[in-house]
């Protein structure tokens, strides 16, 4: 089954969180001015650390073998433009 999340940022703020294991892929895109953290959450969303910090458009693969892991992304800085994320697993 392909969990996915995907929006669009036009300004600070956080995105929905998803499980992710095994492959995913990560894409940010748009040409924005603004810094977008990916993280990664171990206890259901109560803390999140930051896997990533991007500050241009980006296309990742990476892989999860933990076990009821939250991903999601925020965007901690923003100047002009936006973002569209899209995170697959």
């Amino acid at each position: 089954m392909l969990n996915r999340i995907s929006g669009t940022f036009a300004a600070t703020g956080v995105s929905s969180s998803q499980g992710a294991y095994g492959r995913y892929s990560v894409s940010l895109t748009g040409g924005a001015t603004a810094t977008v953290e990916l993280q990664r959450s171990l206890d259901d969303g109560s803390t999140w650390g930051v896997v990533e910090e991007f500050t241009a458009d980006a296309e990742k693969i990476g892989e999860e073998f933990a076990n009821s892991v939250l991903y999601r992304f925020e965007c901690t800085a923003y100047t002009s433009g936006t973002v569209t994320y899209i995170m697959a697993s």
